[in-house]
């Protein structure tokens, strides 16, 4: 599933070519992955790009967003549109914008058979894949897209809370760290990526119960937790393993190259203390760690 940092990332690069573009038509392919009425998008400037959590919001004139929510495997790709005529624009290739799970549709042919929803813009396409069905793009008020009820249950993201607001959001839960950390009714956007690798970064094991850490390593998390994300951000985010085969020419995120412990199941510790990272099942989660420097 794309994290904060993979929507962040397409985000800031969708933020240089949208903004100033007009939406000629949306075509829906998927009638399940479409929320609401195209026709309050049609014919509309886009204004902005925003992102709440893990969700991102296209911004278009008057007060209408446009919401797309990535799940296990969307992705959105916009192709800009270079001129052969006076007359026609056909799409490049090159040039393209990818963002999501990461998939031969990034570099292949489109609309693919994955292809969801198409926005024709006066100059470009932007793309809505999905292979499970499991996303959605969804056309509404500004005002009503902000007060759904999923977005506004979210708790504060990492970059908008202090250590000691940090502190007190996790340490009232006895659950494991870790299932607290991905709980985006509590901190919004760390994922299992960033979470088992800000879990290595502070030396707290992921089983431990949120409330019996030390004060002090309550703020060795937080400065993990931050760390990870910005971290994943300059990177582009992470090309998800089942990804690694695909040849993206350059289009996948590249923090993978510096996981901590997620993915490495078996390898040894980047500490060098000897350790042997082990895997198990937390939440449902494939859950990465060192027994010897994570207690």
């Amino acid at each position: 599933m794309p994290e904060l940092p993979e929507i962040e990332t397409v985000r800031l690069q969708l933020a240089k070519v949208l903004p100033g573009k007009k939406i000629r038509k949306i075509e829906i392919l998927k009638l399940k992955s479409f929320q609401g009425k195209k026709e309050l998008a049609e014919g509309k400037e886009v204004i902005g790009v925003k992102r709440m959590a893990k969700v991102l919001l296209i911004d278009l004139a008057g007060d209408i967003d446009i919401a797309i929510h990535f799940k296990m495997t969307g992705q959105l790709v916009f192709e800009p549109a270079v001129q052969k005529s006076t007359k026609y624009e056909v799409p490049s290739a090159k040039g393209r914008i990818v963002g999501g799970h990461p998939t031969k549709d990034f570099t292949g042919e489109l609309p693919s058979k994955h292809t969801r929803v198409i926005f024709r813009l006066d100059s470009g396409t932007l793309y809505f894949n999905d292979q499970r069905l499991f996303g959605w793009v969804m056309v509404n008020s500004e005002f009503k897209i902000q007060n759904l009820k999923f977005l506004q249950n979210l708790g504060p993201e990492p970059f908008d809370i202090t250590g000691e607001e940090f502190e007190k959001l996790v340490s009232r839960s006895k659950r494991p760290i870790k299932l607290v950390l991905m709980d985006q009714t509590v901190i919004s956007g760390v994922g299992n990526i960033y979470a088992n690798d800000a879990l290595w970064e502070a030396k707290v094991n992921p089983r431990r119960l949120a409330n019996t850490l030390r004060g002090n390593q309550y703020k060795e998390l937080y400065k993990s937790v931050l760390g990870v994300l910005r971290e994943g951000i300059r990177y582009g985010g992470a090309t998800a393993a089942d990804a690694k085969y695909i040849n993206l020419h350059g289009l996948g995120g590249h923090y993978q190259e510096h996981f901590r412990t997620y993915d490495r199941e078996g390898e040894e510790c980047l500490r060098e203390d000897g350790g042997i990272i082990h895997k198990f099942s937390l939440g449902g989660r494939g859950t990465y760690f060192c027994p010897v420097c994570q207690r």
